[in-house]
């Protein structure tokens, strides 16, 4: 048989890779992917736990008028939602209630939103979990208009509240405390009563620390420029009620109830009004409150006097009563037959610039006016106002140098009082301060 009938072996290609070598690539790959997803799954749970944020419950309850969420009116009150809208009308009033849901819905923060007012609420968070150690963090975007902020004191974790102002002004507030932010027009103003914070103009290199006591001042057209100043000062000490004395409420003589205010009730029959310290949705309050049914006339007061010079505001040209408060129930119509029985009341006595004494009085009520009952006492000034009912209200009088007249201009300050009067009543008294300053230095 000749060689060439002899079938030849087959020949196979070589492999272009090697085995061994595909094996370890496998392998690698595989432990890399694995390497991977623990790193991915361990930051995933890291994250969830201790990083991860869910929203505070926010509900904003309408003080006077109404107020816009998302171009749609609200006149009493509304579960807000982040990233939503938030307008005041003219005379319109209403306070954002910040709420801890996993703390039994304990009250975080507060903003009174005030007339000519808008905003976005970007987000308000808090961590997932007690364990973490991240903050209560609230941010609002275009703020334009004024509000007051109030943060409760001894937060279980820190505070942040940033308000972004256009054109690329940030107010920084931490920690407990109370402020008022006012943006109108070219004017950026943070005033710091108590409390941490900072104004960081457009050029973020200027921002300045406003100490407790201060203001800052932004302007738009210079926006490197922050400046710092005292702010008004409050003539009345404990005006937020936090140094109290506990005492019974039984006699009719004035009884200290806090370190410098003195209380007392009268009525023409029983039965008897109490008044007492507690605290309402976060705050420590002077709660007024007469019932049982009561047909006759009464009235609860609270009073802190100066000197019997009083206390000499003539150095000063801006004058100003605060006050907040709630009105939770009254019985009479508007404010009583004669115009001065209003669930609550303020009064200010003081000698004026001719050596004359003078009372300025200001009352309010939620209660719709009768037919024979009037919007004003025969002593006030002004028409009482209306607010909504159990709903807070912060209250400014505006320059009472300008509202009360040259012939009757104050020279001294004797005392200042808030009151309930009528039959049934029940007020809650959160803040009453008497500011007072020069406005070429305060603005």
């Amino acid at each position: 048989m000749s060689d060439a009938s002899i079938p030849m072996p087959q020949q196979f290609p070589r492999p272009r890779v090697n085995p061994q070598r595909l094996a370890w690539g496998v392998l690698l790959l595989s432990f890399a992917i694995f390497c991977f997803l623990c790193l991915a799954t361990g930051l995933g749970v890291y994250y969830f736990l201790f990083q991860s944020s869910i929203p505070l419950e926010v509900v904003a309850r309408v003080g006077q008028g109404s107020i816009g969420i998302n171009g749609q009116f609200e006149a009493s009150e509304r579960a807000l939602q982040n990233s939503v809208d938030v307008s005041a009308g003219g005379q319109s009033q209403a306070t954002v209630f910040f709420f801890d849901p996993n703390q039994n819905r304990r009250l975080i923060a507060t903003m009174t939103v005030k007339g000519s007012t808008g905003f976005t609420l970007r987000r308000a968070i808090r961590p997932r979990f007690n364990w973490s150690g991240n903050n209560y963090e609230i941010e609002v975007e275009n703020f334009t208009g004024d509000v007051d902020v109030f943060v409760d004191r001894n937060l279980e974790r820190n505070f942040r509240l940033v308000i972004n102002v256009p054109p690329g002004i940030r107010i920084d507030l931490g920690g407990s405390g109370q402020y008022t932010v006012s943006a109108r027009g070219s004017q950026t103003r943070v005033y710091n009563q108590d409390g941490q914070a900072v104004i960081i103009p457009a050029d973020p290199n200027n921002g300045r620390d406003i100490p407790a006591g201060s203001q800052g001042i932004v302007f738009a057209a210079q926006p490197t420029i922050v400046a710092l100043g005292p702010a008004f000062v409050n003539l009345l000490q404990n005006s937020t009620f936090q140094d109290t004395i506990d005492v019974p409420s039984d006699s009719g003589d004035l009884q200290p109830v806090t370190t410098v205010w003195r209380c007392t009730n009268q009525q023409d029959s029983p039965p008897r009004g109490s008044y007492r310290t507690e605290r309402k949705d976060g705050r420590v309050v002077l709660r007024f409150v007469r019932a049982d049914n009561a047909t006759s006339h009464g009235e609860t007061r609270c009073l802190s006097y100066f000197d019997q010079n009083g206390r000499d505001v003539s150095s000063y040209d801006f004058l100003e009563v605060r006050a907040s408060f709630n009105i939770n129930y009254q019985s009479l119509p508007a404010c009583g037959r004669e115009g001065s029985e209003c669930p609550l009341m303020l009064q200010v006595d003081y000698i004026d610039q001719n050596g004359r004494p003078q009372t300025w009085y200001h009352g309010f009520y939620y209660l719709p006016q009768q037919e024979g009952f009037p919007l004003s006492c025969s002593s006030c000034r002004q028409e009482h106002d209306r607010i909504n009912e159990k709903s807070w209200y912060t209250y400014e009088s505006g320059n009472l140098f300008a509202l009360l007249g040259p012939s009757q201009i104050p020279k001294a300050i004797l005392n200042v009082q808030f009151y309930a009067s009528g039959h049934q009543y029940d007020v809650s008294v959160g803040e009453v301060s008497l500011l007072a300053g020069r406005l070429s230095t305060a603005g």
